[in-house]
């Protein structure tokens, strides 16, 4: 699914083949999950194959290689030369891309002082589908900022959004909303969450969630059409009582929500911001929102 025998990477400096890249048992990441990673979607536009917001994604890139100490060399204006020569060598025009900056060889619960940058890209639907998403409050909560910078793609915090994947799955449900450890809504297992009420949106608050990129997107939408937004603690009864709610993120681009537990939302799509909102982001990426990437 991610790759095939033609595949191309780029991996420790290089282009190579997807199925020749091998991993250490013995890295540092795949130990202790001290890894950072990120994700962007490139788009088909009339000015050619645009990334999304390329920039802010590799930005926040070297902000969390900052933030745990992980050494990159790579400048914001590399990693976007890459993700673009990684498309081309590829022939993608629409792709999913995910870099992963990793720590090799260190059984040692101290800083590395090397890493290993890999990016590979493949053809990804939307990751939660096209349908309306039953979805339920999770057992499992979201992680402590106090423990762990949750503003940025570490890898180890996905342990909890994978816990809470399978509890929701396991109960029949397609995905989880995961509390912060005060008991207020943070966001889903991998986006974040919006709900609708009287004609306005609100939204958890930065602190406890990652501040998602396409999330900043859909409110300067909002804002663009008079829709207003707020941020502010959810309590689990305000989701439920919501007209409509949603989920943002590169991989999922933006969800639907039908139903949260039993609680299902009564607002027709249509006639919903949030289902007006997630046409217009589908319009802005597929638009010629920014001059095609030229490789420097």
């Amino acid at each position: 699914m991610y790759y095939s025998d033609k595949s191309v990477v780029f991996y420790d400096d290089k282009f190579v083949k997807a199925k020749k890249v091998a991993c250490s048992p013995f890295a540092q990441t795949l130990h202790y999950g001290y890894g950072i990673f990120e994700g962007l979607r490139a788009y088909q536009t009339a000015s050619g194959a645009t990334i999304f917001k390329a920039r802010e994604h590799f930005e926040r890139m070297k902000y969390a290689a900052q933030k745990l100490s992980i050494p990159l060399s790579y400048t914001v204006k590399d990693l976007e030369n890459i993700a673009y020569d990684l498309l081309d060598q590829n022939n993608f025009k629409d792709a999913y891309i995910r870099p992963l900056l990793f720590c090799p060889d260190n059984m040692r619960l101290a800083s590395s002082r090397e890493s290993i940058l890999f990016m590979g890209a493949w053809k990804w639907p939307r990751y939660l589908g096209n349908e309306l998403l039953s979805t339920c409050i999770s057992s499992i909560e979201r992680p402590n900022p106090k423990s762990c910078p949750v503003d940025a793609k570490i890898s180890g915090l996905y342990v909890s959004s994978i816990m809470a994947t399978n509890e929701a799955r396991s109960k029949g449900y397609e995905e989880a909303i995961m509390l912060d450890q005060n008991g207020f809504v943070a966001q889903a297992s991998g986006a974040n969450i919006f709900y609708e009420k009287d004609g306005e949106l609100f939204t958890p608050p930065a602190g406890h969630i990652l501040a998602g990129i396409t999330r900043k997107v859909i409110m300067d939408l909002a804002r663009e059409r008079d829709i207003r937004v707020t941020e502010k603690q959810v309590t689990i009864q305000e989701l439920k009582q919501a007209d409509m709610a949603m989920l943002t993120g590169t991989a999922v681009e933006v969800a639907l929500i039908g139903s949260v537990d039993e609680a299902k939302f009564k607002r027709n799509v249509k006639n919903s911001k949030c289902g007006e909102l997630a046409k217009s982001f589908a319009d802005l990426v597929h638009s010629a929102f920014e001059p095609a990437y030229t490789i420097i």
